[in-house]
């Protein structure tokens, strides 16, 4: 039970950023935009602009993230691996789930890519991690807030934003590793509980 709603909400979540994030390929994460009339020049910018990256990308890849912990440990559960819950850090559990062999490595190495974060796999959100010096496990807390606990370092989200070609292919292999994490998780719960075709779809 513990493995099924842990994974149900990450599905959740994982859903929330696919479908804002399918709205700002639609629109074309553009930044820049004209008017016929300056009088509705704002409010033209503001409908056209809503889907686009400077306006998403934080609260977006907070949920991403989210999503993943919520999968992470509802693997965990599945397999039994229960020792995990004072336990904070995604890495953690990523390393944990990476070590256990009767899961999918098709579905760890979707997780891996997110998790192990380069200038080759993720340039974009590297760039991001390296301007603010931060890890993959502090990208919660840099999401959540603009500052530190102390309030004396501020984020700098600055890169993450205005990207348009950068952030759409961004956007586009989020949406398609998200599907592919959620079709590889409910094969694999259905497997293991041996729920069958009849099992919960994770989609």
């Amino acid at each position: 039970m513990e493995a099924l709603l842990f994974l149900t909400l990450g599905s959740k979540y994982l859903n929330l950023v696919h479908n804002v994030l399918d709205e700002s390929v639609k629109s074309g994460n553009v930044h820049v935009v004209s008017s016929d009339s300056e009088d509705s020049l704002w409010e033209d910018y503001s409908r056209k602009t809503k889907w686009s990256d400077f306006m998403i990308i934080e609260p977006v890849l907070f949920n991403f993230y989210h999503g993943i912990e919520l999968t992470l440990k509802g693997l965990l559960f599945l397999t039994s691996r229960t020792d995990f819950r004072a336990i904070h850090k995604i890495t953690d559990h990523f390393e944990r789930v990476d070590k256990i062999a009767e899961i999918p490595q098709d579905l760890k190495e979707i997780i891996r890519g997110h998790i192990v974060v380069n200038q080759d796999s993720n340039p974009l959100l590297h760039a991001f991690l390296i301007d603010n010096r931060i890890s993959i496990d502090q990208l919660y807390e840099s999401l959540r807030y603009p500052a530190n606990k102390r309030s004396k370092d501020f984020n700098k989200y600055f890169g993450l934003h205005y990207q348009e070609a950068r952030s759409l292919e961004y956007f586009k292999k989020l949406m398609t590793d998200i599907k592919k994490l959620q079709r590889l998780g409910g094969s694999f719960y259905r497997a293991t509980t041996n729920t069958g075709h009849g099992g919960i779809s994770l989609e």
